[in-house]
């Protein structure tokens, strides 16, 4: 190793560098250049570190945050996940990163650095959006440090706080938007019927009834089972986890909406219950155009956007909406989690905890508590009294 320092003239003035030489993991000699020479000692230092633990990565050899980036979507694709999923990745490398810092080499990386882009991306971005950027920005360090593509996985102690005050509450539907829209279905005929009491008061994913087939509706028993659904290219496939695998009952109501609709169509069993025109499963796009926003206009839920009318609320306000029903109907969260079909009862908390505690207050428990020690044991009030 050597550090030698280097004089040129330019622009009739005078510059100097200091220049580090050392020899690689493998022999190769290599060349860094610093401004000053501190800088290029206090390089030294951790690079005989790293060499020490064999995990040094030159400049030369370093790989930028794009190509990490593209790594990551590469073992997304080899590990199965969905198309939807590396999609997702895809767009926010594309959008939000590559731009930003895609052209940097990891071996240029410090935590200074991470922490500036971290900044960046909150002045930049809403406060969500900048999390989950970045969140996806130390899982491609992480991969790269896996690999042995960077020294050092300078961001893995570099955290990103929000407010939760920007983290916004469900959206969901008034109980007389409930029944607006179930009425209005009614008006509409069968295949809306059908559709409205399924998504209101059941709770289902925009995906999973575009996939759902007749054959998992079972009208005798009152139940229909969620095994798989069609993503936004129309694929068929499972649902989106292992706990999305789920047997939700029926309401009398929507056994009796889907009864109406089956015996109008009598469909194969493998035949969907909301298909295209050729019998496909819907996109998306079709989904809220021949089925969703009908009702909405139909019911007067709407609003006006840049001059133009749309629904009032969200596809996805109907599942909101459905969980706010059965915890008001005094469903547990552990129930709610499972016919609802999240991955953990801690997104059940997430979501829905201020519903649990607007269900009952805590002076109310207590009052229980006294109620039921009272009724069951040979206690007066007077146990009570000062």
């Amino acid at each position: 190793m050597s550090i030698r320092k280097r004089t040129w003239v330019s622009g009739g003035k005078q510059k100097t560098a200091w220049v580090l030489v050392y020899s690689n993991i493998n022999g190769k000699r290599t060349q860094v250049t610093f401004s000053t020479k501190r800088e290029a000692e206090r390089r030294w230092l951790e690079i005989s570190a790293e060499l020490d633990r064999g995990s040094h990565v030159s400049m030369a050899e370093s790989i930028t945050v794009a190509q990490a980036g593209e790594l990551w979507i590469e073992r997304a694709v080899s590990e199965g996940l969905e198309r939807s999923t590396y999609e997702e990745y895809r767009r926010v490398l594309r959008l939000h990163i590559i731009p930003r810092i895609g052209e940097v080499k990891l071996s240029q990386l410090n935590r200074a650095f991470v922490e500036n882009f971290r900044d960046q991306l909150l002045k930049e971005l809403g406060p969500r959006t900048a999390e989950r950027v970045f969140s996806y920005f130390k899982i491609i360090m992480k991969l790269a440090d896996d690999k042995d593509k960077v020294s050092v996985n300078v961001a893995e102690k570099v955290k990103i706080k929000t407010s939760k005050r920007h983290r916004s509450r469900p959206e969901f539907f008034q109980m007389e938007e409930v029944n607006s829209a179930l009425s209005a279905s009614l008006k509409l005929g069968p295949r809306y019927r059908a559709f409205a009491h399924l998504f209101w008061l059941h709770g289902l994913r925009s995906s999973e009834g575009r996939g759902l087939p007749w054959e998992s509706v079972n009208l005798e028993k009152g139940t229909v089972i969620i095994s798989q659904r069609a993503d936004r290219w129309r694929t068929i496939g499972p649902p989106k986890s292992e706990t999305s695998f789920r047997t939700i009952p029926m309401t009398p109501s929507c056994v009796k909406a889907l009864t109406a609709w089956k015996s109008e169509v009598k469909p194969a069993p493998d035949d969907l219950v909301f298909p295209d025109r050729e019998g496909r499963p819907m996109s998306y796009f079709q989904q809220i155009s021949q089925l969703y926003d009908p009702i909405m206009f139909e019911s007067g839920l709407t609003k006006t956007v840049k001059g133009k009318l749309r629904h009032l609320r969200s596809l996805h306000a109907t599942r909101h909406t459905t969980a706010s029903i059965w915890i008001e109907m005094g469903f547990s969260a552990k129930r709610v989690q499972t016919l609802i079909g999240h991955s953990s009862i801690q997104i059940t908390f997430d979501l829905y905890g201020h519903l649990f505690d607007l269900k009952e207050s805590a002076a109310d428990m207590m009052r229980s508590v006294d109620d039921w020690v009272l009724k069951n044991g040979p206690h007066s009030d007077d146990c009570y009294s000062d």
